[in-house]
């Protein structure tokens, strides 16, 4: 899909990925999977997105520089039946990004449902390259997956994720020329990593990874792609016309403690369920391909080079950040499993982290003293790989990313700049994207502020809620006059969330009904519809 307005419905649909069991499943104007958006760097661009689930949700453009408001990140709520239309200049370079939903503690289910899809972007120096660009034809988009398919049901959390997915097909079968092919790679797994290759042992090469194009391209026989990562691959068939091969992961070949390898633990403790999967630590394909005659055009060679990257230089940086992971329980399931912790916290979506300012180059150190390792991703930018465990990144790595894999007890550097957006009240995310982490915490915020700019008044005031401590079966909230709905969320003295309550545009208080809460302290959030208002939380005392 392109175009200055893109239409785009989150929906319910079934698929059946085994045979005589069909599933349900969510997409975006469809059953599984979306649209692949194709944008043009410079253009103006409305995306309406309409939520037609039993749920909230949001739509996170992953990787593309846009202000906080039009990010789709966790405060982006889109209300059952309601539309959200954000708008935005395309200001990216020419890469592979994608788009999937990003509301707190409900990604990793919306994802594994099958609500994700790829962005394409395209820009001059891209365009007056002689690289493949004939979509479907000879540029191919590969949102790779793994998903738990347990009784009918599509399951998390469960180290089965046994069915393999090219494009949201198991035993994925596609026709290339006996040409230049590329590949836009995507892993849009939960927690799986894949390593890249190919069943005939021929080499590929990379020429762009997350936010753009490398200089050169760089040629390997296998490459690391975690969770969020995208990679464009160029793949010489010129002389294979007939033959069949398969693209692979050679899981075999993966250091322990990567998700997806044989192993990730030290011996004393394993993740549940993990050595039941007969993926993990194992050689699998991912799609197949048959090589048909050449295209009467098309590109017939590999590029010598591509595009400058200017990347950025540690004599201009103004910040250096340290972030620390470690688990929430100091024990060897905790090691594993999680939670874990960022600098000791775990994601609350009343507390900003970080504060950036407007304009600053920074370096942000991440350090892992957990047993698995973990690819960190940050929106509203894309970043340089310094190091990782003190030493250069793969050659691979040398462009743009907006994902990081930093392994377990060690280490990764990155260095970045923050241009164009501000916001003193709406942030940007930056967490895991094992999305299990990501949903249990592994999330902070940060603004980005400009000191020049004037404050503006909060459009929300802090909650009110009487009485309280309750004395019968509901209260009242005083807020501010709305406009719009809003969502009231209950959380308990763990973070959980174990109530939800919509309430409609309003000027005087709204009745939370305390019906099922058990006496004791609770978080009360009021989540408005108005994404230019910030949200407001307060405690209650619930006794009976």
């Amino acid at each position: 899909m392109s175009g200055p307005v893109i239409d785009l419905s989150v929906v319910e649909g079934t698929r059946e990925f085994l045979p005589g069991e069909p599933i349900s499943t969510y997409g975006y104007n469809g059953d599984l999977l979306g649209p692949t958006l194709i944008l043009n760097q410079g253009q103006e661009v409305t995306l309406n997105v309409t939520n037609t689930l039993p749920d909230l949700t949001t739509t996170h453009w992953h990787g593309l520089h846009v202000s906080p408001e039009n990010d789709g990140g966790p405060h982006s709520l889109i209300f059952p039946n309601t539309t959200w239309s954000p708008s935005f200049t395309v200001l990216d370079r020419a890469s592979t990004f994608w788009y999937h939903p990003h509301g707190h503690g409900l990604t990793d289910y919306q994802v594994s449902m099958g609500a994700s899809g790829m962005i394409i972007v395209r820009d001059p120096l891209e365009a007056a390259l002689d690289l493949p660009r004939t979509y479907g034809v000879d540029d191919i988009p590969l949102i790779l997956q793994t998903k738990a398919i347990v009784d009918g049901q599509v399951q998390l959390h469960t180290g089965l994720d046994s069915v393999v997915l090219a494009n949201g097909v198991r035993n994925a079968w596609k026709e290339l020329p006996a040409r230049i092919v590329r590949l836009r790679c995507l892993n849009g797994a939960s927690e799986r990593t894949f390593l890249l290759g190919f069943s005939n042992d021929m080499t590929f090469h990379v020429i762009g990874t997350d936010g753009g194009l490398l200089e050169a391209p760089v040629a390997l026989d296998r490459l690391r792609l975690m969770p969020g990562e995208r990679a464009e691959l160029l793949i010489d068939l010129n002389s294979l016309e007939g033959q069949e091969f398969q693209l692979m992961s050679y899981a075999s070949e993966l250091p322990n403690n990567i998700v997806g390898a044989a192993q990730v633990g030290n011996g004393m403790a394993t993740l549940d369920g993990y050595d039941d999967n007969a993926l993990n630590g194992a050689d699998f394909s991912l799609v197949s391909f048959t090589v048909s005659a050449p295209l009467a055009t098309g590109t017939t060679s590999l590029p010598l080079a591509l595009v400058p990257t200017n990347s950025y230089d540690v004599a201009d940086v103004d910040v250096t950040r340290p972030f620390t992971f470690q688990p929430q329980a100091m024990d060897p399931m905790g090691m594993i499993e999680g939670p874990f912790l960022i600098n000791g916290d775990l994601m609350d979506m009343d507390v900003i982290n970080e504060t950036v300012t407007l304009g600053s180059t920074e370096i942000w150190e991440f350090t892992n003293n957990t047993m698995v390792g973990h690819p960190i991703h940050i929106h509203d930018i894309q970043f340089n790989v310094l190091d990782r465990n003190g030493l250069p990144p793969e050659p691979w790595e040398s462009g743009w990313k907006d994902v990081v894999f930093v392994p377990s007890m060690g280490s990764a550097r990155v260095i970045t700049r923050f241009d164009d957006f501000a916001d003193p009240d709406m942030p940007y995310m930056y967490h895991c994207h094992l999305l299990m982490h990501e949903d249990e915490g592994m999330m902070g915020q940060f603004l980005v502020v400009d000191p020049n700019a004037i404050a503006e008044t909060d459009a929300l005031d802090d909650l009110q809620i009487w009485p309280n401590p309750s004395q019968g079966g509901t209260v009242q909230i005083g807020m501010a006059p709305m406009s719009g709905p809003a969502v009231i969320e209950v959380h308990d003295c763990s973070g959980r969330r174990v109530h939800v309550q919509t309430v409609g545009a309003s000027t005087g208080p709204a009745t939370l009904d305390l019906v099922g809460l058990a006496p004791g302290a609770y978080r009360i959030v009021l989540l408005p519809a108005d994404h230019r208002l910030r949200h407001a939380a307060t405690t209650l005392i619930v006794q009976h």
